[in-house]
């Protein structure tokens, strides 16, 4: 008979091969393997009324992080440009009836019939460019109705297309990057944008690569009621406004101002109490815009405190002060910075500061987390794989 190992050893052996013990042990240790693998993961939700601007900042971060646009993605925004074209003109149409003030020309009645009669699944033929650019240049009509543009729902992106329009038209079209940029895809339910950036590790427990969740979600009222599904697990929340919105108004509700509508959902999201400790960016977007609008159109007609006249820089803090003070008296924009989406150095600047921040910040306790799990993950290897305490067969039993 051999001698019985009194050390206690076997039986933590015959305890580890208990399988309902393993499966604990295995379920536990991958809820701790994705619980540290999801600690270096910045959720960012990205908020704003509808027509702000935030799909095009999520354009611009994908060419930032060099992901490859698809000839799917090309082929919708061929398709947009041509719909976004057509419902702005159709918009100026139907204003320059209800305003009643000017006629359309023969030319302007023609286009206007053709693109009423448009199948939104064809494309728009060479002639109907040529045709465009013309009504455009010569119709009266259109351009007095335009410059009431604050009076009615168009597209900022307007003059863009107008611009490149016989270039859409022509057969085939492959849209450049720009137009890709400057195309309106209504957002419609949630988009999640996974991005990567590198890291110098300083610290055994801090990764080489940070990653970055941009959950988009539609900011026209009626999908607003999704925004719900995104809440859980948010690092930080980017809110969009579009600065020249103070002389528009909702594509949704032609009675309600665009700047109006986005100081309202600032108030509500800053005071979630679901967001009380959530850092908040605010990005102030389409900032060109804005310049050469506020040099035109005082804010004191949507506005009626505001004094500052015509010009940029009281305008521009004016529209600050109106964001800050919408939120709770202990709480802050963490940044608040001036963009113009479209330009993507400015977003990329802009996009390295949230993320610097947010790093920065944080760095500390991530290691801390990072380090008891890694601790805790050892220590469940050990009881689920404790070391031998003697020789082989000193247990022949």
């Amino acid at each position: 008979m051999g001698i019985r190992c009194s050390s206690g050893c076997c039986k933590k052996k015959e305890m580890v091969q208990d399988p309902s013990k393993r499966t604990s042990n295995n379920v536990e240790m991958d809820l701790l393997q994705q619980e540290l693998n999801r600690l270096f993961n910045f959720k960012i939700l990205l908020l704003g009324a509808g027509e702000s601007g935030k799909s095009t900042i999520v354009k611009q971060l994908k060419r930032i992080h060099k992901k490859e646009i698809t000839q799917q993605e090309l082929d919708l925004v061929a398709i947009s440009l041509h719909q976004n074209l057509v419902d702005c003109l159709k918009a100026l149409f139907y204003a320059t009836k209800a305003f009643g003030t000017h006629t359309l020309s023969p030319k302007g009645q023609e286009l206007e019939q053709k693109l009423y009669n448009w199948n939104e699944n064809t494309p728009l033929t060479p002639e109907m460019g040529v045709l465009i650019t013309e009504v455009w240049e010569d119709d009266g009509a259109i351009q007095n109705t335009f410059k009431r543009r604050s009076e009615f729902w168009l597209l900022d992106s307007f003059e863009y297309y107008i611009e490149h329009v016989e270039r859409f038209c022509k057969v085939p079209f492959t849209p450049i990057e720009d137009d890709c940029v400057m195309a309106r895809i209504r957002t419609t339910g949630i988009v999640e944008t996974n991005l990567e950036q590198k890291i110098v590790a300083k610290n055994e427990d801090e990764p080489d690569v940070l990653k970055f969740q941009i959950v988009d979600v539609g900011g026209q009222r009626n999908e607003r009621k999704k925004w719900l599904h995104c809440f859980d697990d948010v690092k930080a929340i980017l809110f969009c406004v579009n600065l020249a919105g103070y002389n528009q108004v909702l594509f949704e509700d032609t009675r309600k101002n665009r700047m109006h509508e986005a100081l309202e959902l600032f108030q509500k999201v800053s005071n979630n109490s679901l967001f009380e400790d959530t850092p908040i960016f605010l990005f102030l977007n389409k900032k060109d815009l804005f310049e050469s609008m506020v040099l035109e159109y005082d804010m004191n007609v949507t506005f009626p405190k505001y004094t500052g006249g015509k010009e940029l820089f009281p305008a521009m803090d004016f529209i600050k002060d109106e964001f800050r003070s919408q939120m709770p008296p202990k709480k802050q924009p963490k940044k608040v910075q001036e963009v113009s989406a479209r330009v993507k150095r400015e977003i990329k600047y802009a996009f390295e500061d949230v993320k610097k921040t947010l790093y920065d910040e944080n760095r500390s306790e991530l290691i801390r987390q990072a380090r008891r799990l890694k601790k805790d993950m050892a220590n469940l290897e050990k009881e689920q794989n404790p070391p031998g305490c003697c020789p082989s067969n000193c247990c022949p039993w």
